[in-house]
């Protein structure tokens, strides 16, 4: 409810997210960890979330709590933070096959919404 960000197109193998300082970061589909650590631009923890697609946060201020290599996690679970700065800057890259998928046709992939029903939503909120 806190973070509220911007996804913003960058390079050829990640995304750049901004929000608010010290927002969680939670991942994008529930899946096995691979690997957490700290590299240079801050913490990360890479997730295989099944089916070949894996992703890798990383710029985060402060690591979760309760992460290990090999642990299960959900979508609820809180991979890390985000530093404290009124704005910070995060990384998202999803791999599929190897391949890297932007984030925009991932998440469209992933969540479908009927044109229908954001009309629909649209109406409902008097927009």
């Amino acid at each position: 409810d806190n973070f509220d960000f911007e996804g913003q197109e960058s390079l050829l193998a990640m995304e750049v997210f901004l929000g608010i300082g010290e927002a969680p970061i939670y991942p994008v589909l529930s899946g096995r960890i691979l690997e957490t650590g700290r590299d240079s631009s801050g913490f990360f923890v890479e997730i295989d979330h099944g089916y070949n697609v894996m992703s890798r946060t990383s710029g985060m201020g402060v690591l979760g709590d309760s992460l290990s290599v090999g642990k299960s996690i959900d979508m609820n679970t809180v991979l890390g933070r985000l530093s404290p700065k009124d704005s910070a800057v995060f990384f998202l890259s999803v791999r599929q096959n190897g391949q890297f998928v932007r984030w925009t046709d991932f998440y469209a992939s992933t969540h479908p919404v009927l044109p229908d029903s954001i009309l629909s939503f649209e109406k409902t909120i008097g927009f």
